[in-house]
Formats: structure tokens, C-alpha cells, sequence
């Protein structure tokens, strides 16, 4: 059987990683034809100057006679930002960067990585590879130890070991259109001359469907991350929705956000109240979006299903969102989808209703207040909520969420949105139903709103979108199952005031 023995192609790179780095404020060259890098101290970026505008490749380099010229010129690159209508990153462009941390891509049409491109990066720790790849080749990011996850895209084949050795890997999210190679996941050990294999054993997201225990070593992959999946695959609900035409070709955005992160909840399976039809799935396309369309890295992204109270307090906003690094200069996206209630011992003040948690006694959920508090003390950038759910005590099908009320409508308190940076985009106003829309398997706030976001491709302002999403719903709501009004609605904290129109995602 062939193998890659990375340890020994290190050796050989050794020498590069003891440069001495230096102060370099402006320097540039070329780095291929019609291909110009330039490095400001801190960040290298390379650049099409074709005056055609045609695409062009960042060159081939080597381990020992043609090096990279910022790696000759001893450069201390923290970040690569790769610019558009560049094609191809050489074999070994950026290999043995020992404090690169960060690259970024400007077009989403770079078709293909080299040959040890980014081999023995150690602190490189964010890459989202641009949707439309289609060739990652062998070891491009082997023994790069901080990167945290990985997310290949549509159609793309990825070479032997190409992430090898990278031991630090917690999730992956393969697309079912991938073709992986022999041991792209594999790590290597050496015990006295002897090299054998190690497997990844995190979590799997998604694979293609030729992997399976039997053959999943050959890929690098454990067998027990293969079950885990399995059964996580044959315990899920069948939720019985319809496929959406919005579910499908969901455009590619032009640029990845960073700088983004995602928290999306689809309450649907409640343990004593009435169910929200299609709110997981909604959950999930709304992700599906965020991703594709708004350009936010997997790793940027939490979703999860039938939220528990604990589940939203303490895993999601206490244990991830409270962690997230530089809030100052990032930004939050919220989703919520599931059931709202009126507290009516309480001048019905508004709550989010997790699934452990009885209608009859709300005060137990999330008042929803207070959520927009604990949110705006975390002090994103910006943040901004997308509430499908009412308040008004009644479900997507007229069904009673709080009991003894069945079919009564409530007209809820508003909630305050606090001092936070906080734009909220609710479904629905004051004893309104947030209603479903059966004939595209979703919310019909929902729907709306990601059908703006297809057409749009994701450059919209918040302002145009609002208006969109409001004009659309009121006018289709009469028409639905229930005919009713549903008028969706936007507002911001004082903080951000009337600035919030002109924002984009």
C-alpha cells in the first residue's frame, strides 16, 4: 500500500522554519505570470494584474533549490489573502509558514490547491475553502495542528493524506459529492523506525455514501466516528415536510466572512405542548444560507435542534458565544424558529419557549427580553435576530400553546431590545400568528425571508430585506391556511438607531 510519510518531507523542510524572521513594513514581487504578492507586516496578498482580466495561478515552488519569495525574504506572515480571478495555489506556496494563522478568499472560484501548499502551517487555524473547489491535492494541509475543522466542498477530490497529521481536528463536514483519496485523514506515528497510522475518531458531519466501517480506515477515518454518525443518521425524525424550491441551488456568495457567526435554533418536537411543523427544517436551510450565500465559515456556525432551556443558556450563548474571541469586531446572526407564549398572569410579557418547558407556566422558558439583554451584553459588532415565532399563545396550525386558551390570541407585551447593538427581524406582530406555509415545508416568515436572500445572493441591506420579507408575508398571509394577518416586523436598540437600514450581512 502507498504511503506519504510526512515526517520524512519535514525533515527537508526543516530549514525554512529556523529563518530569522524581520521588520518588513512594504515589500512585493511576483509570484506567476500576471501574479503579484505585496505584504504590509502582517498581512501577504496576492493579486491578479492580467489586463484582461483573465484567470491566473500562483506558481509552483519547491522544498529546497525554488522557494516561495516570502519565505526566502523571511517574511512573518500572519494572514494570505488570496484576491480574485486566481485559479490555482502552487505546489508548496505557503508550506512551512509557522505563524500564518488566517486565509481568506476574495472569489469563491479558485478551482484547485497544490501539492503541499500549505504543508507543516502549524498555526494556521481558519480556512473556508471557497464553494466552488474542485481539486485539493496531496498533503495540502498536512501537519497543520491548530486547524479546528474541515469543510469540503461540492465535487471536489481531495489527494492522498491531504490533511494529514493534522491531530487537532474536531469536526468534519464532507459533502456527499466529494471523492477522497487514501488516507486523506490519517495520522503517523513512528515507534522505532516503524511508522503506522492513526485515525481521526471526532465528530462527522456529513460523508459520501461510499464510506462505510468497512473501508473508512482507508480514508484515515476511525471506525467509531462511522457509527456515530450512522446512528445519529437512524435516530433522526422523519419531520414530513415538502423540498422547497429554495431548498435547492442555493447561491454562493462572493465572499467569506470571517468575521460572522451563526447561533440557529429550530424548536419543532415539544414535550408538552403542540409541535411546530417544519421549524427544524427551517433551522437547517436557514444554516444551509448562512454558509453558501452569507459566506460564514462552518466552524462560525451553531445549530441545534429541539433546544432544551439549558441547551440555549448554557451550551449555546454561556459555553460558545460568551467565548468567542474579538467580539468588538465580529459580528452574530441569530435564528430562531419554535414557539413563542404570552405569560397572561404577567401583562403578557413575552417568552421564548424552549421544548422541556409547559406552556402553563412560561416564566419557566426565556423571557424574551432578557435574551435580547444577554445577547447585546456580549457586544458583537452587530447583532441581528430573526425571530419565526409569536406571541400570541397560537401555533402555525391555530393550535393552543398555553393551555386552557386554546385559539384565543394574545396580544404580547414587546419586548425591550436593550443596550446592545441589536437589529430584530420578528415574524409577526402584537396577537398575530406566525403562520406555516405547508406547500414549501416552511414558516411562512421563513420563507420569504430566504427567498430574498436567494434572489438577492445575499447583498441586500437589512432595510431592503425588511421591507421585502413585510410586504411579501402580509400580502400571501390572507391567502394561507388560517387567514389571518401576519405582518413581520424590524427594529433596533437606540444604540444603533436608524443605522441599522443601511447595514448588510
Amino acid at each position: 500500500m502507498k504511503h506519504y510519510i510526512i515526517s520524512g518531507i519535514l525533515v527537508i523542510f526543516s530549514f525554512l522554519g529556523t529563518l530569522a524572521q524581520v521588520d518588513q513594513s512594504k515589500v512585493e514581487g511576483k509570484c506567476g505570470t500576471d501574479c503579484k504578492w505585496s505584504f504590509d507586516g502582517y498581512t501577504l496578498t496576492i493579486t491578479n494584474i492580467n489586463k484582461r482580466g483573465m484567470l491566473v495561478s500562483i506558481d509552483n515552488y519547491n522544498m529546497t533549490s525554488d522557494v516561495a519569495p516570502w519565505i526566502k525574504k523571511k517574511l512573518d506572515v500572519r494572514k494570505v489573502r488570496i484576491g480574485n480571478k486566481i485559479n490555482r495555489i502552487g505546489s508548496c506556496a505557503f508550506a512551512n509558514m509557522q505563524n500564518l494563522q488566517e486565509v481568506v478568499f476574495d472569489d469563491p472560484y479558485l478551482s484547485s490547491i497544490g501539492w503541499g501548499a500549505f504543508l507543516n502551517c502549524k498555526q494556521l487555524r481558519t480556512i473556508s475553502l471557497p464553494p466552488y473547489l474542485k481539486n485539493i491535492e496531496t498533503i495540502a494541509f498536512a501537519d497543520c495542528d491548530a486547524l479546528a475543522s474541515v469543510n469540503i466542498p461540492d465535487q471536489c477530490r481531495v489527494g492522498d493524506q491531504a490533511y494529514a497529521d493534522c491531530d487537532n481536528i474536531k469536526l468534519i463536514d464532507v459533502s456527499p459529492t466529494v471523492i477522497l483519496g487514501h488516507m486523506v485523514f490519517a495520522g503517523e506515528k513512528n515507534d522505532d523506525g516503524k511508522v503506522s497510522h492513526t485515525f481521526y475518531s471526532g465528530e462527522v458531519r456529513r460523508l459520501p455514501q461510499y464510506i462505510n466501517k468497512d473501508n473508512c480506515n482507508g480514508y484515515g477515518i476511525a471506525v467509531s466516528s462511522i457509527e456515530s454518525l450512522t446512528k445519529d443518521s437512524n435516530s433522526m425524525i422523519d419531520y414530513d415536510y415538502v423540498t422547497s424550491e429554495i431548498d435547492e441551488n442555493i447561491p454562493y456568495g462572493y465572499f467569506t466572512k470571517n468575521d460572522t457567526y451563526a447561533l440557529v435554533i429550530g424548536n419543532q418536537n415539544y414535550r408538552f405542548v403542540s409541535d411546530v411543523p417544519y421549524a427544524i427544517h427551517d433551522a437547517r436551510i436557514f444554516a444551509e444560507y448562512c454558509k453558501k450565500t452569507l459566506g460564514i465559515p462552518v466552524e462560525n456556525i451553531h445549530i441545534t435542534e429541539d433546544a432544551t432551556k439549558q441547551m440555549i443558556l448554557e451550551e449555546e450563548m454561556q459555553d460558545w458565544l460568551a467565548n468567542i474571541p474579538d467580539r468588538d469586531n465580529n459580528n452574530l446572526i441569530v435564528y430562531y424558529a419554535g414557539h413563542g407564549v404570552p405569560d397572561v398572569k404577567n401583562q403578557n410579557k413575552s417568552y421564548l419557549l424552549p421544548t422541556d418547558v409547559r406552556g402553563t407556566n412560561p416564566k419557566r422558558g426565556i423571557a424574551l427580553d432578557d435574551f435580547y439583554r444577554m445577547l447585546g451584553d456580549y457586544d458583537f459588532s452587530s447583532t441581528t435576530v430573526f425571530l419565526d415565532a409569536c406571541f400570541s399563545g397560537v401555533n402555525r396550525e391555530n393550535e393552543g400553546v398555553t393551555e386552557g386558551l386554546r385559539g384565543v390570541e394574545i396580544d404580547a407585551e414587546n419586548a425591550s431590545l436593550g443596550d446592545g447593538n441589536l437589529i430584530v427581524f420578528s415574524a409577526a406582530q402584537g396577537n398575530e400568528t406566525a403562520q406555516g406555509y405547508p406547500e414549501q415545508g416552511h414558516g411562512l416568515f421563513t420563507y420569504y425571508l430566504l427567498k430574498e436572500l436567494r434572489d438577492s445572493g445575499g447583498d441586500i441591506t437589512l432595510g431592503m430585506l425588511a421591507d421585502k420579507v413585510t410586504v411579501n408575508v402580509s400580502q400571501a398571509a390572507p391567502q394561507m391556511m388560517l387567514r389571518k394577518r401576519q405582518t413581520p416586523s424590524a427594529a433596533a436598540s437606540d444604540r444603533i438607531g436608524d443605522k441599522w437600514r443601511k447595514i448588510r450581512f
